[in-house]
C-alpha cells in the first residue's frame, strides 16, 4: 500500500509517498481502508516538527483523522462498539494520510448516512474541539463568545453551534468578504480587524462589559487585543498561534477582571478526560453530524500522491473549506 511520510521537519517539499506492507490489526484494533482525510493545521505544524507531538523518524506518517471503511476487525472487540466489516466510519488516529491504516475500535466512529467521505472525514478534529471548548467555558444563553481567526473551518462551526444555543459570536476576520459568510452562519457580529478595532468594537457591543469567553489561535496584536476583550472573571482558551508572535497581557484590566487564561490541546482533553465526558462530547458530535446543525464545506480534493500540493494549497490565505486528501 502507499503511505505518505516524511524524515526532516520541514513544510510540503519533505513528504514522500513510500510503497510498505499492508498491516495487521491486533486485539482491540482495526483495519480501515481510508477513503479520505483532511489537512488540518495541526498535520502541518506536525510535518514543521512543531506540534505537541513530535514526528518519530525514519518515515514519520502523517494525518491525525480520516474517514474510511472498516476493511478487517482484530480478535477481542466486544459487540457493544458495534463494529462491523465494510461499516463506513470516521477514526482518529496518527498516520491517515494512506491506503490503509489501524485504528484502535475505541477510536472510530459509525459516519451518518447523510455525509459523505469527505464530509466525514472532518468528524474528529474539529467538531469534538468545539464541543469540547464550549463545554469548557460552560457559557449561557446571552453570554458573549469572541473568536478569533474566525473563518476558519473550526471556527465556523462553533459559531454554528454558538447560534444553536443561543450565545453571542463575535468573530474577527481580515478580508471583507469574509464578513457576511460568517453572519449568514449566525455570528452576532464580524469585526475586520484591518479596518476596526477589536477592543473599541467589543466594549461598543458588550455594553463595555467585554465577553465571557474568548477562543484564541492567533496571538501577536491581535491576541493582546483580545485578552483586553476580556470580561469580569472571564475565560480564553488558547489553542494556536498563527502569528507566530506572543500576546500581551496589560497588568492592570487583569488584575481587576480577574480572567481565566489557559491552553486547550484535543489530545491532552482526549487522555484526561473520563470515558463518560468522551462519550458524552461523542454522542454530540455524532448528533451534530446527523441533524445537520453545522455545515461542512471542502473546497479542494487532491490525490494521496499529491499530499505536498495539498498541504501547500491549505495553507493560502482566502480558502473558503476545507482540503481534502483522497486516499482511495
Amino acid at each position: 500500500m502507499k503511505q505518505i511520510v516524511f524524515n526532516t521537519p520541514g513544510n510540503a517539499e519533505v513528504l514522500t509517498v513510500k510503497d510498505i506492507p499492508v498491516p495487521e490489526p491486533k486485539a482491540g484494533e482495526v483495519r480501515v481502508k481510508v477513503k479520505a482525510a483532511p489537512v488540518n493545521p495541526s498535520d502541518v505544524v506536525f510535518i514543521q516538527g512543531v506540534y505537541g507531538i513530535q514526528p518519530q523518524f525514519p518515515d514519520s506518517p502523517v494525518g491525525f483523522e480520516g474517514a474510511g471503511e472498516i476493511d478487517v476487525i482484530g480478535t477481542g472487540i466486544g459487540p457493544d462498539l458495534k463494529i462491523a466489516q465494510g461499516q463506513r466510519v470516521a477514526f482518529a488516529t496518527l498516520g491517515t494520510w494512506s491506503e490503509y491504516v489501524i485504528v484502535p475500535a475505541t477510536n472510530v466512529l459509525p459516519i451518518p448516512d447523510n455525509l459523505s467521505f469527505e464530509e466525514g472525514a472532518q468528524f474528529f478534529v474539529n467538531p469534538f474541539t468545539a464541543v469540547a471548548m464550549l463545554d469548557e467555558v460552560n457559557l449561557q444563553k446571552g453570554n458573549w463568545l469572541l473568536v478569533t481567526a474566525a473563518f476558519s473551518s473550526l471556527n465556523k462551526m462553533v459559531i454554528q453551534l454558538a447560534k444553536k444555543a443561543g450565545i453571542r459570536a463575535i468573530g474577527t476576520v481580515r478580508r471583507a468578504e469574509q464578513v457576511q459568510p460568517l453572519l449568514n452562519l449566525g455570528a452576532e457580529a464580524i469585526v475586520n480587524t484591518k479596518e476596526d478595532s477589536l477592543t473599541d468594537r467589543v466594549k461598543s457591543l458588550t455594553e463595555g462589559k467585554g465577553v465571557q469567553a474568548c477562543f484564541e489561535s492567533v496571538g501577536g496584536e491581535l491576541g493582546t487585543q483580545a485578552i483586553a476583550s476580556l470580561g469580569k472573571d472571564a475565560t480564553m482558551l488558547i489553542y494556536g498561534l498563527m502569528s507566530g508572535e506572543e500576546a500581551k497581557i496589560s497588568y492592570g484590566p487583569t488584575i481587576f477582571s480577574t480572567p481565566t487564561i489557559k491552553g486547550f490541546w484535543l489530545s491532552r482533553w482526549m487522555e484526561e478526560s473520563s470515558v463518560v465526558d468522551k462519550a458524552r462530547v461523542a454522542k454530540q458530535v455524532y448528533s451534530i453530524m446527523k441533524q445537520g446543525d453545522v455545515k461542512l464545506d471542502v473546497e479542494k480534493t487532491f490525490p494521496l500522491a499529491q499530499a505536498a500540493e495539498a498541504v501547500t494549497y491549505s495553507t493560502q490565505s482566502g480558502r473558503t473549506g476545507k482540503v481534502i486528501i483522497q486516499c482511495g
